[in-house]
């Protein structure tokens, strides 16, 4: 009887300890998971904001990719002799209602008569249409160009919710068709600062602090690859075109909306996809033949579109071919500090849209280490650089009486390198003469950043 008493204990004694170690093994495997999970001894909120504060910067990462690019524009055929590029939505804000403004051009002396429509969930509105000619048409009077710019509008007095194309109709066509373009919705200024305020509250726990996301990018620059002469020796020399990019991300300049990308070269892509700027590639395949006497035309619609591209996206913006650089007195800041170049501007009143920088037309010596190592100019080549300031609305933006002031020296100036192989009689002068000891210690300072990246 001992003995089935003892083999009984001893049966029991294996299952206790064999139960006893696939506990410990399960409780193993249990803390290896709790691990990384560790549910029970960390905050669901601090988890949960963590997770949060991590797709937030995902989707900023992936909308930047396309906040200046969507929809894409491209030309297209709209009617018989008329070409439109891109089309943008403004909801009114007083009254009911909004307006499509699409820029177009037409076959010079083409006759304008169309109908217009927008899309609205699937079905059609009817809209009103006017146009008007480019305010720049009666200033540029050029017999060779064929082609005239138009500012086309297609407008609703009621509220029909947002619409996301406007199509036109050329009466004039012997063949009725609706041409549909999708509409880029200008941001509102305030609508999409209150929303993100509102959705960030709303994700962060009692007790912590909300931490304000910019609305506005300091600044951006719409870079001319269009007009620009791509066969030069400034075009070729790749170290002077990345210094166009490095000059202005010292400045404080992120983003760069670059007409004509694919004239960009490739080694000068790939030397940029290295740094933290972003660059937007916007096509161009302009319609009607190019010439040096169309340049101002084509030049005037790559502002209209850059303006309406950044309104309420960038506090400014300024087109710019890639031998043009600034060099104001202050960097772009995103925090609005007191030695910031909005600061300082702050100082002109809100209805100044345009601040003309004086510009050099400094020679150009492919045996400089650095552009801002070019000390020489010809004064009797004269050009200008506009820097806007994106406060007021689209349409006032765009006005010809827009208000406008030229900025004095000590404010800053523009460099335009070119070749300066019929000097004027006046000969060669140095532009550091005229340019006051604190500017130049700035613009030392500049220089000394960008050479560390070359």
């Amino acid at each position: 009887m001992r003995k089935y008493q003892q083999l009984a204990l001893l049966l029991i004694s294996c299952f206790s300890v064999g139960v006893l170690m696939m506990y410990k093994s399960e409780n193993n495997r249990l803390k290896y998971v709790l691990k990384y999970v560790n549910f029970f001894g960390r905050n669901d909120a601090a988890v949960l904001r963590r997770i949060q504060n991590s797709t937030t910067a995902e989707d900023e990462e992936r909308q930047s990719k396309w906040v200046f690019t969507k929809p894409l524009p491209v030309w297209q055929v709209i009617g018989d002799s008329f070409y439109a590029y891109s089309a943008y939505w403004k909801q009114k804000e007083l009254v009911v209602g909004g307006e499509a403004h699409v820029i177009v051009v037409g076959k010079k002396g083409a006759v304008v008569d169309f109908r217009c429509s927008f899309d609205v969930g699937g079905r059609s509105v009817q809209g009103k249409f006017r146009f008007q000619r480019d305010a720049a048409e009666g200033v540029v009077d050029d017999k060779a160009s064929t082609f005239t710019n138009y500012n086309f509008f297609c407008q609703v007095s009621r509220n029909f919710g947002q619409p996301k194309y406007v199509s036109f109709s050329d009466a004039t066509s012997p063949i009725k068709r609706q041409v549909k373009l999708h509409l880029r919705h200008l941001k509102p200024a305030k609508t999409a600062a209150q929303a993100t305020t509102a959705t960030a509250a709303a994700a962060v726990p009692a007790g912590a602090t909300l931490t304000e996301v910019p609305v506005r990018f300091p600044a951006t620059i719409c870079v001319d690859l269009v007009s620009f002469d791509v066969g030069s020796r400034f075009a070729r020399n790749v170290d002077a075109m990345v210094q166009f990019f490095l000059f202005h991300q010292a400045l404080g300049v992120q983003h760069f909306l670059v007409y004509n990308y694919d004239e960009l070269p490739e080694q000068v892509v790939r030397l940029l996809e290295r740094t933290k700027m972003h660059l937007y590639s916007l096509p161009f395949n302009f319609p009607f033949l190019q010439t040096n006497g169309t340049a101002a035309r084509i030049r005037q619609l790559l502002q209209t579109d850059c303006l309406l591209r950044n309104v309420n996206y960038a506090s400014f913006t300024m087109l710019l071919t890639p031998n043009e650089l600034v060099y104001p007195n202050a960097r772009f800041a995103g925090n609005l500090g007191k030695s910031s170049l909005q600061r300082q501007l702050r100082a002109y009143d809100s209805e100044t849209v345009r601040f003309e920088l004086s510009t050099f037309a400094v020679c150009f010596d492919e045996r400089k280490k650095l552009l801002i190592d070019n000390v020489h100019y010809d004064p009797e080549l004269r050009s200008k650089v506009l820097l806007y300031r994106l406060e007021l609305p689209a349409a006032q933006l765009l006005l010809p009486t827009a208000k406008g002031v030229e900025l004095p020296l000590s404010s800053g100036f523009a460099h335009r390198y070119v070749e300066c192989q019929q000097v004027g009689a006046d000969g060669l002068h140095d532009w550091r003469t005229g340019v006051r000891e604190e500017l130049m210690e700035h613009i030392t300072q500049l220089r000394n950043e960008v050479d560390l990246l070359i």
